[in-house]
């Protein structure tokens, strides 16, 4: 799941969230949410993937917010042993 994938899932969920206090229709929202579930559904973290299926938003929303799901595939491995120091 890139960093991109994180901010398109909490952008859907903030407007459908915003939709819901107006009032208005969320199927594209949930339409949405659907097609990038299915895109990340391989490298999202097991309890992102969990919120989603279950549609518990508002607690994949907290979940996305704490930058503990952002990573990007084309950071290089950081290891301590990669590198001499």
């Amino acid at each position: 799941m890139t960093a991109a994938h994180v901010e398109d899932l909490k952008d859907t969920l903030k407007g459908m969230f915003q939709a819901i206090e107006e009032k208005t229709n969320i199927v594209d929202h949930i339409l949405k949410l659907e097609d990038l579930q299915r895109e990340i559904a391989s490298t999202a973290p097991a309890q992102l993937r969990h919120f989603l299926e279950r549609r518990s938003y508002i607690k994949a929303l907290e979940y996305l917010e704490t930058g503990i799901v952002i990573d990007d595939p084309n950071r290089p491995d950081c290891e301590d042993d990669a590198h001499p120091h």
